[in-house]
């Protein structure tokens, strides 16, 4: 499969496409080529392009369906996988799409491997958009963690309370409660509440103590193509039942 990517008129294979500018970026989901939420998404990229660099792209919907499709077209993906296309502006001004790695499923699907978690400082996320520096961090906390013996970070404040962030917004479920730090307007949020209040959960949002992990049932993190719950905390063992009755009720 040769996974493509168009920047400013031209399409580039996507390995080639550097990003060596500070950027705002944007994931979405793409299935049997339907682009979803593409409305939201750029709402959210010229909300940040804007805030951050004083400008926005003028591509429209209608545009930026027909080139997602294109790149598609031309990658040869499938049309019954997965796929995610990032959506990136940069400082200079410069639009790119770029088609990632299909997953070999289709819809929203729950990650087969549970990751043991490790809490970790950081700070609060500035934006609702993934930036340049938010993805360098983000590989940073990565490398952190390993060397601690976990797989993903629970970012906790200099409070010591849990972190959420928009483009993978967490949640802790206890009892017949869900549990989440922070309200977000962005898709990820927005499908993940419906989804969880479609299960028949109630969803509280208030601050989690670091503390009180030790007590609760599951850790999950949803992205715009799946949930991600963690198998341990410390030493406290996670379930994935409240994870995985929210992802049967997660809508395209």
């Amino acid at each position: 499969m040769r996974l493509l990517a168009w920047i400013d008129g031209r399409v580039v294979e996507a390995s080639a496409l550097h990003h060596d500018a500070p950027f705002v970026m944007q994931r979405v989901h793409t299935l049997s080529r339907s682009v979803y939420h593409i409305d939201e998404h750029l709402e959210i990229l010229r909300y940040d392009s804007e805030r951050l660099f004083g400008f926005a792209s003028l591509c429209s919907v209608v545009d930026a369906r027909e080139i997602i499709i294109s790149l598609l077209d031309h990658s040869r993906v499938s049309t019954s996988l997965s796929c995610p296309v990032a959506i990136r502006l940069n400082c200079r001004g410069e639009l790119s799409f770029a088609v990632e790695t299909p997953t070999f499923g289709s819809g929203m699907y729950l990650r087969a491997k549970r990751f043991e978690g490790v809490v970790y400082e950081s700070n609060r996320p500035s934006t609702l958009t993934q930036t340049s520096a938010s993805v360098a961090n983000d590989d940073f906390l990565d490398k952190c963690v390993r060397m601690y013996g976990g797989e993903r970070a629970v970012l906790v404040d200099k409070s010591l309370n849990v972190i959420s962030r928009p483009w993978s917004p967490l949640f802790v479920a206890h009892r017949t409660k869900v549990y989440t730090p922070e309200e977000f307007e962005t898709v990820e949020y927005r499908r993940a509440k419906e989804a969880i209040e479609r299960a028949g959960f109630v969803l509280v949002v208030r601050d989690i103590p670091a503390g009180s992990l030790e007590q609760i049932d599951e850790i999950f993190m949803v992205d715009i193509m799946s949930v991600t719950a963690l198998s341990k905390i410390g030493n406290h063992r996670l379930l994935s039942t409240v994870s995985a009755r929210v992802t049967k009720k997660m809508e395209l």
